[in-house]
């Protein structure tokens, strides 16, 4: 979290100045690892959400953070690579999440190596470049008045959401957007969903 923060933020603050000069970026330091290491919201995501927060009111920050979060989703990662890496070869994976602990799950399956491997530890660093890149492009987009959303969820999603979200019959799932549903929800993959899907 603090690395796409102070990505975007310190970059602001070096060409800028004030007001970025002053914002406490140390603070977005207890969003690693999914908050504390928690696993929950990739820290990348998050750091860059509040980087796009702080310079747009809702209205505009929203669009922008749901094109991110949904790139994030889909997208093979990382696609940025430094110039001098540690490792010649970081695989890349889909993170089908924007959770921590489903993304590093899903590139330790890719790539075969462990959580706790140094190797995992650089894809995290590149994949937050990556994360940094892309939400600067977005951010650019929106300066410039060319920012248009392009994300939809997939139609797999809105028919769960038809039950599941606001108004439907089953009004459990409190969510907007998602890329995919079953790399949580097994029962809809196993056919042990009470309603039959198609």
């Amino acid at each position: 979290m603090y690395g796409a923060f102070e990505g975007i933020v310190g970059e602001l603050a070096k060409v800028v100045g004030a007001p970025f000069t002053a914002f406490p970026s140390a603070m977005m330091k207890y969003g690693g690892a999914g908050v504390s290491g928690w696993g929950t919201l990739c820290g990348c995501l998050n750091g860059a959400a509040a980087a796009i927060n702080l310079l747009y009111e809702p209205a505009k920050a929203n669009p922008i953070i749901n094109e991110l979060f949904g790139w994030y989703g889909v997208t093979a990662l990382p696609d940025y690579k430094p110039k001098a890496p540690k490792f010649a070869n970081i695989p890349t994976s889909v993170a089908n999440s924007q959770l921590c602990h489903v993304s590093v799950t899903n590139w330790c399956d890719t790539s075969k190596f462990k959580a706790t491997s140094p190797e995992r530890a650089d894809r995290c660093a590149w994949l937050t470049a990556s994360t940094v890149k892309y939400t600067v492009d977005l951010l650019n987009k929106q300066s410039a008045g060319s920012f248009a959303a392009t994300f939809k969820s997939p139609a797999a999603v809105t028919g769960c959401l038809s039950c599941h979200g606001k108004g439907g019959v089953s009004e459990t799932v409190h969510a907007n957007n998602a890329t995919t549903c079953t790399s949580c929800h097994a029962e809809v993959l196993t056919g042990k969903h009470p309603i039959p899907l198609k």
